[in-house]
Formats: structure tokens, C-alpha cells, sequence
């Protein structure tokens, strides 16, 4: 194996499976250890599967073809409808900049940063970073902070006790409450939350941006499996963690509106121990500047590969004018957790014509130049496209009163 190749090579797929843990995830995760402690665990685990496949197709449509999926879908099918396909998803990702933003302010205000100062610098270093013109200058930033990310996630791991006898009897049982409404509702909330519109976008344009470079790609299947295993892993800590917060401050259980609070969070990091607030507040910070970055550039290259549009000068504007009012919105409004999930909840309508598309354009002999995806792998994220569809939209019903 040739070392400096996967090196080289490394990048698309490890990252947006790792920011595919962000705070609205991670509020989901916890959200699910609260209200129903290791139960959501079985459903995490499954999700993997769903996860590596999906990306795999992701991956694979922009490293042979050479495109995004916008661009795929606008040579395949005509402009009309690659934007029809990327206008929904660019139109939540204001949302997500939102949430992320908030993910950036708890982490300020746990170390006691004012928000006046610390938001406005990171506007700055988040439009410094994506409007550069190479791909993997903004990469290079990008893997130490997912790294971050990693670690504060792990160091969280450690900081609280494990039921192995209930995560063994309840968290990797397959008979779980599919019949109770709320638990169906942050089923598909945590499917809403392992695939997201904006990563499909992301995997194949960074993935195609960096096979135009020059780089060959030929371990970006493990990468995508590795980075798939790591993410749910991290999401299990997260529910864990939830179910620990029950543990640590009771009436939590029935004020679900004050997880995403600072003040909540500093009492019961600080309960666990002294420096434990101070390293997830690095990780709160890690966490929504990695995904920022990352929905940013997966939401301009998806709108601006329908629109057959190149210009640097209309990137530029697209990542200014998204996210600036994002800020605004953070300072104004404080309680954001039921637009994190019910946004999860929104993915998978989004989700429904992308992922026809994705399996469309991977399976197309012209875009793929002769190495279309075809047979079991095909059939296969058929399958698993249709059933994640059919479980998010159970989930979705379910809540409706």
C-alpha cells in the first residue's frame, strides 16, 4: 500500500462524515438519551449501513465522473430540474448556519467569550476559508478541527459511567417502541440527522475538485467505511451522554427546551469535572465552525453547479449573503432546540428526490464514464434508500396530530 497516496487522498469523505456530527446532531443524540436512554442506540447502529451506502454512491459519482451531483443531474436531466433539486436544500441550509452559529455561541459563552466579539470573528474566518479557489488549501484547515472534534467527543466518553448491561439489553435489541409516536419522531429525527442533503453535495463536488487535481482516489471506499463507523460511534456518546444528563439533573427529562442552553450545560459538565466544560466548549466551537464551513460549500456548489455558474465573484456572494444573516438570528433568538430536530425531521422529504437523483447519475454509463454503479450495489442502495425514506416518513407521520 502505498502510504502517501492515502494520505493524499484522504480528506472528502472522512470530513463530511465527521461534520455530519454537528449540533444539531449532537442535540438529537442527547435529546434521544433523555427521552428514551439507550434504546436509540439500536436504531444509530443500523444507520451506519444506510450511511457508508449512500456516501459510497456520493463519493464514487464525483471521483470517476469528475462531477457534483448538481452538475450530474444538470447534464442528465437539464438545468430546471437540478435546481428544482438544490433550491430546497440551500434554502434550509440557511437553517443549519443558524444552528451551527449557536453550536459556535455555546461553545463562546461556556469559556466566557462575549458573543458580540466571538461571532463576528468567526463570520470572518468562516468566509476566509471557503472562498479560497483551491479546494485543499481549505481541506488542509479543515481535518485538524474534525480531529478536535474526535477527540473532545471521546474525552466526553470517559467523563461518565456505562450501563454495559443495559447498552447490551436495550441498545442492540431490534425490539424497540416503534409503536409509541415519539419515538418514532426522533427516529426520524436521528435518520434526518445521519444523512443530510448538503452532504451529498459536499462528498461529490470535494470529491471532484480533488480528482481534477490530480489525485487518485482508489481508498475512498474504506475512507467512507471508516468515517460512516466513526461518526455513529460518536452519536452513541452523545445518547449516552443524554441519558447521563437525566442522571445528573432529573427535571431535565421535562424541560427538553433548555438543552441547548449554556447555563445547563456548564452545571453539568462542571458537576463532572473542572475542565471537562472547558473541553467541550472547544468541541461545541469544533463542532458548528467544521459544519459551517462545510454546508457553506456544499450549498454553493450545489446551487451554483445547477446554474452552470463558475464565477468565483457569485461563490463569494453566495457564502457572504447566507450566513451573515445567520448571526443575527443567534443573537436575537435563544431557544433553538426544536428547530434542530424538527429540521432533522424535514431532511427526509428533502432527501426523497436526491436520492433518486444520486442513484440515477451514479448509474448513468455518459456521466460515469463506462464505470457506473450496476448490479448488487445498485440494488442495494435501492433498498436502503427505499426502507430510509419509509422509516423517516413513518416517523414524520407519526407526529402529526
Amino acid at each position: 500500500m502505498n502510504y502517501k497516496k492515502v494520505l493524499k487522498a484522504f480528506g472528502p469523505a472522512w470530513l463530511v462524515m465527521i461534520a455530519n456530527v454537528d449540533i444539531a446532531s449532537i442535540v438529537e443524540g442527547m435529546q434521544s438519551g433523555i427521552s428514551w436512554g439507550y434504546h436509540m442506540i439500536f436504531i444509530m447502529l443500523i444507520l451506519t449501513i444506510p450511511l457508508f451506502f449512500i456516501q459510497y454512491l456520493a463519493g464514487n459519482l464525483g471521483t470517476i465522473s469528475g462531477k457534483g451531483l448538481g452538475e450530474a443531474i444538470r447534464i442528465k436531466y437539464g438545468g430546471k430540474k437540478a435546481v428544482l433539486a438544490s433550491m430546497p436544500m440551500a434554502i434550509t441550509d440557511f437553517l443549519e448556519y443558524v444552528i451551527e452559529y449557536a453550536g459556535i455561541a455555546i461553545g463562546l459563552q461556556l469559556l466566557g467569550f462575549p458573543l458580540i466579539i466571538g461571532l463576528p470573528l468567526f463570520y470572518v474566518l468562516h468566509i476566509a476559508i471557503v472562498t479560497s479557489k483551491k479546494y485543499e488549501a481549505t481541506e488542509k484547515f479543515l481535518l485538524p478541527v474534525s480531529f478536535v472534534l474526535v477527540a473532545t467527543i471521546i474525552v466526553l466518553s470517559f467523563s461518565f459511567p456505562v450501563n454495559f448491561y443495559s447498552l447490551f439489553k436495550l441498545g442492540l435489541n431490534p425490539i424497540q417502541p416503534y409503536t409509541n409516536p415519539n419515538y418514532l419522531y426522533l427516529m426520524a429525527a436521528s435518520i434526518g440527522a445521519v444523512i443530510m442533503p448538503w452532504m451529498l453535495f459536499f462528498h461529490s463536488g470535494a470529491d471532484a475538485r480533488k480528482t481534477a487535481e490530480g489525485n487518485i482516489k482508489k481508498h475512498e471506499n474504506l475512507e467512507t467505511l471508516i468515517g460512516a463507523v466513526v461518526s455513529e460511534v460518536l452519536m452513541i456518546i452523545t445518547v449516552i451522554f443524554g441519558y447521563n444528563m437525566r442522571k445528573i439533573d432529573p427535571p431535565v427529562a421535562n424541560r427538553p427546551e433548555l438543552i441547548i442552553n449554556a447555563n445547563l450545560l456548564h452545571k453539568i459538565f462542571t458537576s463532572i469535572s473542572p475542565n471537562l466544560n472547558y473541553i467541550m466548549a472547544i468541541g461545541f466551537i469544533a463542532s458548528g465552525f467544521l459544519a459551517l464551513i462545510i454546508i457553506s460549500m456544499a450549498s454553493a456548489w450545489g446551487t451554483l453547479e445547477a446554474l452552470n455558474v463558475r464565477s468565483h465573484k457569485a461563490y463569494l456572494i453566495i457564502y457572504s449573503m447566507e450566513s451573515l444573516p445567520a448571526i443575527f438570528m443567534v443573537l436575537i433568538i435563544r431557544n433553538l432546540i426544536y428547530l434542530m430536530i424538527e429540521l432533522m425531521v424535514i431532511y427526509i422529504v428533502i432527501l426523497i428526490p436526491l436520492l433518486y437523483f444520486l442513484g440515477k447519475t451514479a448509474s448513468d454509463p455518459i456521466i460515469m464514464k463506462g464505470k457506473e454503479i450496476t448490479g448488487v450495489r445498485l440494488k442495494i442502495y435501492w433498498i436502503i434508500s427505499t426502507l430510509v425514506i419509509f422509516g423517516g416518513l413513518l416517523g414524520l407521520v407519526s407526529s402529526l396530530p
